[in-house]
C-alpha cells in the first residue's frame, strides 16, 4: 500500500485548486492514466499517475487547494516506470554533445558515500535495476576527506612517535623527520586503491554509475549531466545520500587564506609551526593529536566546557592529560569571535573566554566546527520531502523513509548520526524497504570510534547518559597497565570500562580508552544487542598475551572476580 503525491503542478505553482477528478474508488490504475485537473491562475495542469494498481481511497476533493507534496491517493500497488527510447544526438558539426538518455530503473541513488554505494550494493543483490550518482568522488566525505585520509596520517603520526620513543625499547634512530608530501602522497595512494575497488563492486553488481550533479527534475524523478549524457531519470524509488560538508562559523576572517577546514589540511605541502584549531570535538582532537606528533606547535579552542564533551568525565580526563604531557594547549569554556592577519602573516583567533577578550596564535586555523547536511544538493519541496524540527537534516522514520513513500534518505543528510557505519546500514535498512522487506534502524547500541592518543571506543549506555536518565549501573574497570601486552608494548595508559545492571545481570554500555580501543569495542556491541548474561561469559577462554584479555577481566570484574587487578 502506498499514496500517490503531488510532485509537480503547472509550471512553476507550488499549490492550485483541484478541478474535475477522473477516477474513483476501486479503480484499477496503471502509469500515464489521467487522475485529475489542478488549476490555478497561471494554467491547468493534468496530473496523471505514476503508480500502476488499485485505488483503496481518493484523499482529495473537488475545488480543494492542494501543494506539492500532498498525498492525493491511496493506492494498493507500487509506482510504474515507464521506459522510453533514447534520444538520438544530433550532428554536432566535430563537437562532441552529451547523449540524452531516458533511464528507468527500480532505485536511483543520489550520492555515491558510505552510505549511497552501500545502499546501491544491497538493492542490487535484492534484485533491483540501480543507478548510482556520484558529483564529485566516489566514497564520499568517508573515502575522501574523513575516515579513511585521516587514519592514514594517524599511522604515520603513531609510527614517528614510536621512532621517537624507540630507546626506551633498545633502539637507536639518529635524525628522523617528517616528509609530508610523502605522507599525503601515501594517503592519496590509500584512498585511490579503495576508490577502486568501490568502482570495481559496483560493476560487478550491475549498478550503473553516473558522475554528475544531481537535479529534481520538472517533469518528476532526477536529471543528471555531465560531458557524455544528459540523462532523465525515472526510479521506482529515490534514496537521498547527499552527505554533508565542514561547517564554518559566520564571523569575521573566516574566509582568510590561512583559515583552512579539515577537508583541505589534508592536502597541505608543509607542516605549519604552529596551528590553532576551533573546535574539540572528535575531528579537532584527531587533528590536534596528528600534527602535534608531525611536530605543530597546537592550540585547541572549544565552545564547551570540555574537549570531547559527549564523553564521559574518566574518558576526558585520560586525553587531557595526554594533551598536557604532550604540550597540546586546551582553552575551554571560549567562543571565538574573530579571526585577524598578523603583519607575519600569522592567524590572530580572538575569543572570549570568562568575559575577557584572549587571542591564540597559528600559522594556520583549522576551522573544525562540525559538519553541516547538504540539504541544497536536491530541491527537497518539489520531492514531498519534508526536513526535520530544527530544519538541519531530511525527516525520516526507523525504516529511512521520508514523507514522500516513494523517497528515502541515509546518512549525514537526515542528520541523526553523523558516522560512516550508521551511514552505511541506513543504507542497507533503505534498500531493503525499497525491495519489500521490512527492516529498521536502532539506534541505542551504535560503537563510536576516535583515533587520537590513546584511542576511544564506546559502545552502548555511557555514564552520563544513564545519569542523566536516571538508570541504575554499575562501573566496573580494568586498567591497561594490568595487562601483559600492553605493558610489553609500552601502552599502559586508559581502561576497560563496563556499565551494567545487577537486576537482570546484562551489559548496558562500554568504553575503552587504550591500545586497540577502537577494535576491542567490537566486543560488546553484540553483547549488549543480545542481552548476554554476563554470568555466562566467565568461562570464555582468550588467547594470551593480547590486549582482549583486558575486555575478559573487566567482565570478569562486575562480580569481583577480575584475576590480574584486585
Amino acid at each position: 500500500m502506498s499514496k500517490i503525491i503531488i510532485n509537480k503542478l503547472f509550471g512553476e505553482d507550488k499549490s492550485a485548486r483541484v478541478g474535475k477528478i477522473f477516477v474513483k474508488t476501486g479503480d484499477q490504475i496503471k502509469a500515464g492514466d489521467e487522475l485529475f485537473n489542478a488549476e490555478s491562475a497561471k494554467g491547468n495542469y493534468l496530473v496523471k499517475s505514476e503508480h500502476e494498481g488499485k485505488i483503496l481511497e481518493i484523499l482529495i476533493k473537488e475545488g480543494q487547494q492542494i501543494k506539492i507534496g500532498d498525498a492525493a491517493i491511496e493506492i494498493d500497488g507500487v509506482k510504474a516506470c515507464i521506459k522510453t527510447e533514447k534520444a538520438k544526438s544530433a550532428y554536432s558539426f566535430g563537437l562532441a554533445q552529451p547523449k540524452k538518455e531516458n533511464i528507468c530503473c527500480d532505485l536511483v541513488v543520489v550520492g555515491g558515500g558510505p552510505g549511497g554505494y552501500v545502499a546501491a550494493i544491497r538493492a542490487a543483490q535484492l534484485g533491483a535495476d540501480v543507478v548510482l550518482i556520484e558529483k564529485h568522488k566516489i566514497g564520499g566525505t568517508c573515502l575522501n576527506y574523513g575516515c579513511i585520509p585521516t587514519k592514514s596520517l594517524v599511522k604515520s603520526a603513531h609510527l614517528f612517535d614510536e621512532i621517537l620513543r624507540s630507546e626506551e625499547f633498545g633502539i637507536h634512530v639518529q635524525h628522523a623527520k617528517i616528509d609530508l608530501l610523502k605522507i599525503v602522497e601515501r594517503k592519496d595512494k590509500v584512498v585511490s586503491e579503495l576508490s577502486s575497488g568501490i568502482k570495481y563492486l559496483l560493476g560487478k553488481s550491475n549498478i550503473r554509475l553516473i558522475e554528475g550533479e544531481a537535479k529534481t527534475s520538472p517533469e518528476g524523478g532526477i536529471f543528471v549531466k555531465n560531458a557524455k549524457i544528459e540523462a532523465q531519470i525515472s526510479a521506482r524509488n529515490i534514496i537521498i545520500a547527499t552527505g554533508s560538508s565542514p561547517a564554518i562559523l559566520q564571523i569575521p576572517g573566516a574566509d582568510l587564506p590561512i583559515v583552512l577546514t579539515s577537508e583541505e589540511i589534508l592536502s597541505i605541502s608543509s607542516v605549519p609551526e604552529s596551528l590553532a584549531i576551533i573546535g574539540g570535538g572528535v575531528i579537532g582532537m584527531e587533528f590536534a593529536f596528528i600534527f602535534n606528533s608531525f611536530g605543530s606547535k597546537v592550540t585547541v579552542i572549544e565552545y564547551m566546557d570540555d574537549i570531547l564533551f559527549n564523553f564521559d568525565e574518566d574518558i576526558i580526563e585520560v586525553i587531557v592529560q595526554e594533551c598536557s604531557d604532550r604540550g597540546i594547549r586546551l582553552i575551554t569554556g571560549a567562543r571565538v569571535d574573530e579571526i585577524d592577519l598578523s603583519d607575519d602573516g600569522k592567524g590572530i583567533v580572538a575569543f572570549t573566554k570568562n568575559e575577557s577578550r584572549c587571542y591564540a596564535i597559528g600559522d594556520r586555523v583549522l576551522m573544525a566546527v562540525g559538519r553541516k547536511a547538504n540539504l541544497s544538493a536536491l530541491d527537497t519541496e518539489a520531492l514531498g520531502v519534508s526536513l526535520n524540527e530544527r530544519g538541519n537534516g531530511i525527516k525520516v522514520d526507523l525504516h529511512m523513509r521520508t514523507s514522500n513513500p516513494s523517497v528515502f534518505a541515509i546518512g549525514d543528510v537526515t542528520n541523526k548520526l553523523q558516522l560512516a557505519h550508521v551511514a552505511s546500514h541506513q543504507g542497507i535498512v533503505a534498500a531493503e524497504n525499497c525491495m519489500g522487506l521490512e527492516s529498521s534502524m536502532k539506534y541505542d547500541v551504535i560503537p563510536s570510534a576516535v583515533f587520537v592518543s590513546p584511542e576511544i571506543g564506546v559502545t552502548g549506555l555511557c555514564e552520563r547518559e544513564a545519569k542523566k536518565s536516571g538508570i541504575a549501573y554499575k562501573v566496573t574497570k580494568f586498567p591497561f597497565s594490568a595487562n601483559g601486552k600492553a605493558l610489553s608494548q609500552g601502552e599502559t595508559k586508559g581502561f576497560v570500562k563496563i556499565l551494567s545492571s545487577e537486576e537482570d545481570h546484562t551489559i548496558l554500555g562500554a568504553a575503552v580508552i587504550g591500545p586497540g580501543a577502537t577494535d576491542l569495542i567490537s566486543n560488546f556491541t553484540p553483547l549488549i544487542m543480545q542481552k548476554t548474561d554476563y554470568r555466562t561469559l566467565s568461562h570464555t577462554i582468550v588467547a594470551h598475551p593480547t590486549t582482549a584479555e583486558s575486555v575478559h577481566e573487566a567482565i570478569l570484574g562486575i562480580e569481583g572476580g577480575a584475576i590480574h587487578f584486585a
